[in-house]
């Protein structure tokens, strides 16, 4: 038998492969099964297994809900008003969501039209934002440049807040420079975001 750590071994094992996928599709064609969309009522194909078909492809990719039961509802867990920081309208959390400081905006477009002025923030973070982040905790020793607290304390790397938003740039890749960036922990990013932590305050030595 060749061994697979050589050239002729690693040729025979690709063969095997390619013939093993080669059966799987030919025990597929012609099993096909034909469902209508719960969602969108769209006729599509899919292969049986131990699930039917109930969503076609392009509605998956394009839900934004979890395509099931709310978990709070599923367990009967009760949640939280919280108002929305950009329209102020109300929408519920679960309390753990809360606790980790998390979910200021009640949806996808608060969060474009609040911090990036209504913009994709597709590509935003890209460019020099990582090493400026790195830099950013080395600087700031992971330790929230407002309270003090470190990572040990949060549990995790603070986060990295923007003093001049990103929304106020033309070009968003401005607004990764370390002189504009501070760690913070998740509560007092918050209350920086909101204005309640003045800018002049976070602005690193």
């Amino acid at each position: 038998m060749v061994a697979s750590s050589t050239p002729e071994g690693t040729a025979v094992l690709l063969r095997r492969l390619r013939a093993e996928r080669g059966r799987e599709q030919r025990q597929l064609e012609g099993r096909e099964r034909r469902a209508d969309c719960e969602r969108c009522g769209g006729e599509f194909e899919y292969y049986p297994s131990d699930k039917n078909g109930i969503y076609c492809p392009d509605c998956v990719r394009e839900a934004d809900e979890f395509l099931g039961d709310n978990y709070a509802e599923a367990h009967d867990i009760e949640q939280i008003e919280r108002e929305c920081e950009h329209c102020g309208e109300e929408f519920s959390v679960l309390p753990c969501t809360l606790r980790d400081g998390g979910v200021r905006f009640c949806s996808r477009e608060c969060v474009s039209d609040a911090l990036y002025g209504g913009r994709s923030n597709r590509g935003v973070y890209t460019g020099d934002w990582y090493q400026v982040r790195r830099r950013a905790f080395d600087r700031d020793d992971h330790r929230c440049q407002n309270c003090g607290k470190r990572r040990e304390e949060i549990g995790r790397e603070p986060d990295v807040h923007h003093i001049t938003p990103i929304r106020e740039f033309d070009d968003p890749q401005e607004a990764h420079s370390l002189d504009n960036v501070v760690t913070l922990c998740r509560n007092c990013h918050r209350l920086a975001e909101s204005g309640e932590i003045p800018p002049e305050k976070l602005r690193p030595n």
